[in-house]
């Protein structure tokens, strides 16, 4: 009889201990870092696509002149527009065959990997870090 009070103040320590040991096991979620988010999208590789023009658009309104370079690539993948202010190439814009599943990309630290994927219809914006070193393309002088 003496080991039936044994055996259940045991179960009763350890129904106790449990919940504890399990929120020790999780650990604090305040102080673990953020997930970056996840792009459902990539930056298709640029050989095997020609480039066709290069435009030049004011996409920084203190800026005089139009800084921003915007290459345009095509071949049978498709089409894509890349952004380009002062030597960083910060966005991309990807139009495959058949005019539907366009999307875009955009590198807000310009480290090169292009982690935001823009809403269709959402204004682009040149990163700060692109609009730093933005150098004013051939129509610089003309406003």
């Amino acid at each position: 009889m003496r080991s039936l009070p044994r055996l259940a103040a045991a179960l009763v320590v350890a129904l106790v201990a449990a919940p504890a040991l399990a929120q020790e096991d999780e650990g604090d979620p305040v102080a673990e870092p953020e997930a970056a988010p996840e792009v459902a999208h990539v930056v298709p590789s640029l050989e095997g696509l020609t480039k066709v023009a290069i435009t030049y658009r004011d996409m920084l309104p203190a800026a005089p002149g139009a800084e921003t370079q915007v290459e345009i690539w095509r071949g049978a993948a498709g089409q894509v527009l890349r952004f380009v202010t002062g030597g960083t190439a910060w966005a991309v814009v990807v139009r495959p065959p058949g005019g539907s599943g366009a999307y875009t990309l955009r590198d807000r630290d310009c480290s090169g990997a292009f982690a935001e994927d823009v809403a269709a219809g959402t204004p682009l914006e040149v990163p700060a870090c692109a609009a730093s070193g933005g150098a004013a393309g051939p129509d610089a002088d003309d406003d």
